[in-house]
């Protein structure tokens, strides 16, 4: 009996120790779940990982916030806004021509100057002017003009055109510009060489003349292969300048500050066959190589240039009145130019 009592403790404490166990079992399977649920939490916090990729996704919508504000611009810049004004622009182009606006640049009272104001003159108008007889040539012939365009090589340059004629019955050869003979400052720039032009032909050639705003003649030879004249060009005054395009408003500040010893008047009674608004503009163009100036006073016309070499402005005004004498008013720093050029105009409005 003693015996089967001490037994059962050992199965009680076997019981403890399986408790025990299982307890420590059930423990550590409880410890271990929780690790993995924590294992599990853990990941889980972990898993915003991918939120720098969210941080991207609205760079990739920049774009389409950014699109209402281009269709705002495009709405802005939307072609019919502009139609409507350029159709104007367009129809007047077409409706005012070149004659109109030679009637209406004198009515201008602004900055602005019409666009066709310059008269240039055509080359059969130009006066043409002899370098050498064919007598003289031994039938070589040479007429020149001023063609009142600028001298490309040199912009100071006065540029003279030459019509070269050989009126002989064998060629010539080697028509060439030689030893010029200038005043000081003077310069020449010849053409090229001619090296044969046949009997009966004509040929045009350029040459550019810096005369130093001065009427002083250019003195040269002209040579062939047997024979060298010696020729000169003079100019008039009026072929010294270049026209020069103004407002009137720019025209009466000029004008203001070249009075005094730098003003020059003349009066003046045209001739009964100038009547006109177009022939008195025509002939004080055909005397010096000006532009008219838009004026807003009735009867009375201004021009403007400056000269060749130095630039110096030359103003013209002509003032018509009733019953008694026009007056002809010159301002410029170059006092010879405006006394010359004065002559030359009364002289070309009176005959």
């Amino acid at each position: 009996m003693t015996t089967k009592g001490k037994k059962t403790p050992t199965k009680t404490s076997q019981k403890s120790a399986s408790e025990g166990s299982s307890s420590e079992s059930s423990q550590s399977e409880s410890e271990s779940s929780s690790e993995e649920d924590d294992d599990d939490e853990e990941e889980e916090k972990e898993e915003p990982t991918p939120e720098p990729k969210r941080k991207k996704t609205p760079l990739a919508t920049k774009p389409v916030l950014k699109q209402p504000k281009q269709t705002k611009e495009m709405s802005l810049l939307d072609l019919d806004d502009f139609s409507s004004p350029s159709a104007p622009m367009v129809t007047s182009g077409n409706i005012v021509s070149s004659s109109l606006v030679t009637d209406l640049e004198g009515l201008s009272l602004t900055d602005t100057s019409l666009a066709p104001t310059v008269i240039s003159p055509m080359f059969s108008s130009v006066r043409t002017f002899e370098l050498l007889h064919r007598m003289t040539g031994e039938g070589l012939s040479v007429e020149y003009i001023f063609s009142r365009q600028p001298f490309t090589p040199d912009h100071r340059m006065v540029s003279v055109q030459m019509q070269i004629s050989n009126n002989s019955e064998s060629d010539v050869r080697n028509i060439h510009i030689n030893e010029p003979k200038l005043q000081s400052g003077m310069r020449i720039k010849e053409f090229k060489e001619i090296e044969s032009l046949p009997a009966g032909d004509s040929t045009t050639v350029i040459m550019g003349i810096d005369f130093c705003d001065s009427t002083q003649a250019a003195n040269f030879q002209l040579c062939t292969h047997t024979r060298q004249f010696y020729v000169s060009i003079q100019p008039p005054v009026g072929e010294l300048m270049e026209p020069m395009f103004m407002s009137e408003n720019e025209f009466k500040r000029e004008q203001g500050k070249l009075t005094g010893m730098n003003e020059i008047t003349e009066k003046l009674t045209l001739s009964g066959k100038y009547n006109s608004d177009h022939v008195i503009v025509q002939r004080v163009i055909s005397a010096a190589n000006m532009n008219r100036v838009p004026c807003g006073a009735d009867k009375e016309y201004r021009f403007a240039a400056k000269t060749v070499t130095s630039g110096t402005l030359v103003l013209v005004t002509l003032t018509m009145k009733d019953a008694s004498p026009a007056l002809l008013t010159i301002n410029s720093e170059k006092m010879v130019i405006a006394t010359m050029l004065a002559k030359d105009i009364v002289q070309a409005l009176t005959q």
